[in-house]
């Protein structure tokens, strides 16, 4: 949750920045997609580096810098380039944080509990933005902007604090380089993974910045239109926790489970196309739920298949993660502006049916690759 405050505080925050500083909405989508196009670019380097750190060095070396980052922006962030850089450098150790978070869960958690336990890990990002949001009432519009930045960085060193320090981490570097922190699974399956979470957060980005203003469009009230938004984010958090619960309980596939929720998100999607205040309420339940409620699963499914290098593989599959998240909101702007809501809906629906098919292609991949490898064995 911490790692991606900056970027979901800054969107949140956006009104009382523009009245203050005097930049652009376009401007400021800028600085958000920067922190995940950085993040995606350095994302597989920065799951080796976790994986050779270990998990506790590894997330106290990258939530300092979060704060460092959210400090900054606190006290010295006037113009433009100042959050380029900064928000910029957020993304740079929110690549190293997340590989890590899951190195440390994979590390220290039950393997029969693995799956709750990322699954609550991944409800970090949904409930950053909900905190994003609930700071603007509580603090940016009585004691002003900045003062949630410096909340947010006081929080965020509390996550410092709580990190392990001990034996784990010589345990992994140790590890790591015996096996030069490499992934079990080949750079191609893992290509494949990344691509399907570049479709799955693509589907996010533009549903949780657009959902507000179609709903709205479609003939809903504005305060509606928000609460609607509440719901969907807390659906989509505890659908997560409920997929991560299942699988540990019922022995479903993670890689099966993700291939469901993408298709019932498309389903619901396409009912959001339909572009009315009904259907907007109606949808919310499977466009959440199920559209959003992937990721605990996915990297589940990646962490099982890399269990030696659970950090340096998902690094590789979370390039497509960062790059959909940040550039979901510029697509859909575009489409929007260019075509409307019915048309974004049914562009979002096609992905998530996409990613589902590529994911039922993987599964074969990976059941022929174990069935290869035991041959072998």
């Amino acid at each position: 949750m911490c790692s991606a405050l900056p970027a979901f505080l800054t969107g949140a925050l956006s009104v009382q920045i523009r009245e203050d500083l005097g930049f652009s909405i376009t401007m400021v989508g800028l600085w958000i997609g920067t922190a995940f196009g950085v993040a995606g670019l350095f994302s597989a380097p920065m799951g080796r580096l976790a994986q050779i750190l270990g998990p506790g060095r590894a997330l106290r070396v990258g939530l300092t810098g979060t704060a460092l980052v959210l400090v900054g922006l606190a006290g010295v962030a006037r113009e433009s380039w100042h959050f380029f850089v900064l928000i910029g450098l957020s993304g740079f150790v929110n690549a190293l944080n997340q590989p890590a978070a899951n190195l440390l869960l994979s590390s220290r958690a039950r393997k029969e509990q693995l799956g709750l336990a990322l699954a609550i890990k991944q409800s970090g990002m949904p409930a950053s933005a909900l905190l994003g949001g609930a700071a603007v009432p509580a603090i940016a519009l009585t004691a002003g902007w900045r003062w949630a930045y410096v909340a947010s960085a006081l929080l965020t060193l509390i996550a410092v604090a709580i990190q392990p320090i001990g034996a784990i981490d010589n345990l992994r570097l140790s590890e790591a380089r015996s096996n030069d922190a490499r992934p079990e699974m080949s750079y191609r399956l893992l290509g494949l993974y990344s691509l399907v979470g570049l479709l799955g957060a693509t589907t996010a980005g533009a549903m949780v910045n657009l959902l507000t203003s179609g709903a709205t469009d479609s003939g809903m009230d504005p305060g509606w239109a928000g609460a609607l938004l509440s719901i969907g984010s807390a659906l989509g958090i505890l659908s997560r926790i409920y997929q991560g619960w299942a699988v540990d309980t019922k022995g479903i596939l993670p890689i099966q489970r993700l291939i469901w929720l993408l298709g019932l998100g498309a389903i619901g999607l396409v009912v959001m196309s339909l572009h009315s205040p009904t259907t907007y309420a109606v949808a919310v339940t499977l466009a959440f739920a199920a559209g959003w409620s992937w990721p605990g699963l996915f990297n589940l499914s990646i962490i099982r298949n890399n269990a030696s290098a659970p950090a340096a593989a998902t690094g590789v599959s979370q390039i497509g993660v960062f790059i959909g998240a940040g550039s979901g909101p510029v697509i859909g702007g575009i489409i929007v502006d260019s075509y409307g809501y019915r048309e974004l809906w049914l562009f979002c629906a096609g992905a998530l049916a996409l990613g589902a098919t590529l994911a039922v292609y993987l599964r074969t991949r990976i059941k022929a690759n174990r069935l290869r490898l035991a041959a072998v064995a």
